[in-house]
């Protein structure tokens, strides 16, 4: 017999789930939920979220399988006597750390060893054109400013060549002529000089090193473009024929396009405060004449490797995407274009050296595009702030923009023409004028105080890479050896791996490192937040293994990432911030009639991964605006068909793109699976 003290916890029990509920049960449930939904609001709004996530023991460029690879290079130069960037650039500084502490803690740092002559303390308090932002685009544009503005017109310019100045403790280059497009568009300025719609302020024989100088918050390497996949192919992140498919005077759909962008961009035209947003729909010819610079900017990227002897690891290997969707009737039969051709489904997987990994079909068909090259993102932006530093323009590293306005009216009237348009203010108090303002800055280094139209223009999207241990002769993507036979004779010719990518939402992406130890790097994911390390190589590990099953149990030696800017449309921003324009209609009509830009806030961002070639395109199209070359206007196209959008969901925005991409990656998955799913808006 079972005694009643035992019996009491039981009927304690019992009593409790039987027990009616209190009257106030109910609403302190209801409060709780209400306060547990509202916190996690506000910790995933995009001011809390991004304060949270600013710095991450991932996002480091010295992480990266570049840095490490240019340390190791720069190990056995030590003791060679050249003023390169590349001695020191294996180390890159903390932007937060003081100056003092930089030369007692960390005699490896690059702004110790190389940027010495240009220390804060030298900061200009007047330039003509101040470059915010030390990546390819702030990079690509200042090079294209320096060319064009070398010169007057004298007799030692030539049609169709570019003038140098002389290499350090080095003999002039040998003039390098060619009779490319962009040869012809680069020299554009230097042609058309004696005309007298060049105006009188622009004088070619000015000091570079007063006219442009360039801010960079951290060092020049330490950003996206550092970081970078190295992926050097022309156009942008949404193909052409995406673009061409919402073209206002597209047949197939009547100006109708079912896209996420097309349904934002009916959702601004109905709000109120949203009508400046309400841009003109873009044809055809828009578009394509867009991609058409970024074909001219991908010579002028080869000529400017050549022509500046920048050592890049320039390989031309071709690239490959895979599609894990069918193809589509009308692509079955398309015929090869510039060299351009379809893959069906057992060559797109020999390719990409599939076809004995084991695995299911991963991919449906692809396509292969011979005029890609594969390039070591790190060693050419500082290849590229070398070719600055050989022109003149002043870098300044560890100085970051922390408000942009424009320059108070003078109260004496003799001064008004020596005061700069516009008063930039850094990090530490110094305060530059300036008459042009290009901002170049990334997906995180935007504060309403610089530019309210860009702040909330796009959302920054991580994406992180890793690098295999060294797998020689087990690492799939290899080497190919292809048969080319001319005049009845045959020869086999060694090609490089090519580049490699697929249709994934959360894209990977993915190349061999082009040395004799075989190792596979690669990148994928596509996230608002930033992750934990284990989730990171936890996914980008099963992400391996879905394209390379053998790959199961590989080391990652390395793994990075970085933020990404994406606009709503996934198309880069470039154009002019008219914020900072004169505000009276007079002066706007003034302003459009003579298309007078004597003084303007300009930008260029938003590449979303896509930008070794396309900043190159930025860098000449805003330097043309800016120096008002005839006929050589472009970026009214970028203004006028897709410019920054006034609404991107904040303040949660990362949230909201977070929700779609992971509903986009759950379509994925299911057709993958053979579930049958109904089809969702294109993303772009």
């Amino acid at each position: 017999m079972i005694s009643s003290t035992a019996r009491r916890p039981a009927l304690q029990v019992k009593r409790f789930f039987s027990a009616k509920p209190s009257p106030t049960a109910t609403p302190n449930l209801s409060t709780a939920a209400a306060i547990s939904v509202a916190c996690s609001l506000f910790f995933l709004s995009d001011p809390i979220s991004s304060a949270i996530f600013a710095n991450h023991d991932n996002d480091d460029v010295n992480n990266s399988y570049w840095a490490k690879e240019l340390e190791h290079e720069v190990t056995g130069q030590q003791k060679s006597s050249t003023g390169s960037r590349l001695r020191n650039a294996h180390k890159f500084c903390n932007a937060d750390q003081s100056s003092s502490s930089k030369q007692s803690d960390d005699t490896t740092c690059a702004d110790n060893n190389n940027r010495q002559s240009n220390t804060v303390e030298d900061l200009p308090q007047q330039a003509r054109i101040v470059i915010v932002g030390g990546g390819f685009a702030g990079l690509h544009t200042a090079l294209a400013l320096a060319e064009k503005m070398s010169n007057n017109g004298s007799d030692k310019v030539e049609y169709g060549s570019v003038i140098l100045p002389p290499e350090k403790e080095c003999n002039q280059m040998q003039l390098r002529r060619s009779n490319s497009s962009w040869y012809q568009w680069l020299t554009r300025p230097f042609i058309t000089s004696k005309s007298s719609t060049i105006n009188n302020h622009h004088n070619r024989n000015s000091n570079i090193n007063s006219e442009i100088i360039l801010l960079e918050a951290n060092q020049i390497g330490a950003g996206s473009s550092g970081r970078a996949k190295g992926l050097v192919v022309p156009g942008f992140q949404v193909p052409l024929e995406d673009l061409e498919e919402g073209a206002v005077d597209n047949d197939g759909s009547n100006g109708t396009h079912w896209t996420v962008p097309s349904l934002l961009y009916k959702f601004q035209s109905i709000i109120p405060s949203q009508n400046e947003s309400n841009h003109p729909r873009y044809t055809k010819d828009v578009v394509q004449e867009m991609y058409k610079l970024s074909y001219i900017a991908l010579d002028r990227l080869r000529s400017i490797v050549d022509l500046y002897k920048i050592d890049c690891d320039w390989v031309e290997s071709g690239a490959v995407e895979g599609s894990i969707h069918a193809m589509e009737d009308e692509e079955e039969g398309e015929e090869e274009s510039d060299g351009c051709r379809i893959l069906g489904r057992d060559e797109v997987n020999e390719m990409m050296g599939r076809s004995s990994s084991g695995g299911s079909d991963l991919y449906q068909w692809g396509e292969y595009d011979p005029g890609c090259a594969a390039v070591n993102p790190l060693k050419l932006t500082i290849g590229l702030a070398d070719a600055l530093e050989r022109w003149g323009v002043r870098i300044y590293e560890q100085t970051k923009l922390t408000r942009l306005e424009k320059t108070p009216a003078a109260a004496d009237e003799s001064l008004k023409d020596s005061r700069g348009k516009y008063t930039l203010t850094t990090n530490d108090g110094s305060s530059i004028q300036c008459d042009h303002v290009v901002l170049c800055t990334g997906a995180d280094t935007l504060s309403s105080d610089i530019s309210r139209r860009l702040k909330q223009s796009f959302v920054p999207i991580y994406t992180w890479m890793a690098v295999t241990e060294p797998l020689y002769e087990e690492c799939p993507l290899k080497d190919r050896i292809i048969n080319i036979c001319d005049n009845q004779k045959c020869q086999q010719i060694k090609h490089p791996a090519p580049m490699c990518g697929d249709d994934h939402i959360s894209l990977n992406y993915w190349r061999h490192n082009n040395k004799d130890e075989g190792r596979l790097l690669f990148g994928s994911l596509a996230d608002t937040f930033s992750l934990p390390g284990w989730l990171i190589s936890w996914r980008l590990r099963n992400a391996v293994k879905e394209v390379y099953p053998q790959l199961e149990n590989v080391r990652f030696d390395h793994i990075w990432g970085g933020k990404l800017a994406f606009a709503p449309n996934s198309m880069p921003l470039i154009g002019r911030d008219t914020d900072y324009d004169d505000t009276t209609s007079t002066a706007k009509e003034e302003s459009q009639s003579s298309k007078n830009f004597s003084s303007g806030v300009w930008y260029a961002t938003g590449f979303a991964g896509h930008g070794i070639v396309p900043t190159t395109m930025a860098g000449s199209v805003l330097a043309n605006a800016i120096l008002e070359i005839p006929d050589q206007q472009q970026w009214q196209l970028f203004q006028t068909y897709f410019p920054p959008s006034s609404f991107n969901g904040y303040p949660y925005s990362r949230l909201g793109a977070g929700m779609v991409l992971s509903i986009y990656n759950m379509w994925d998955w299911a057709g993958k699976k053979g579930i049958p799913l109904p089809a969702l808006p294109k993303l772009w």
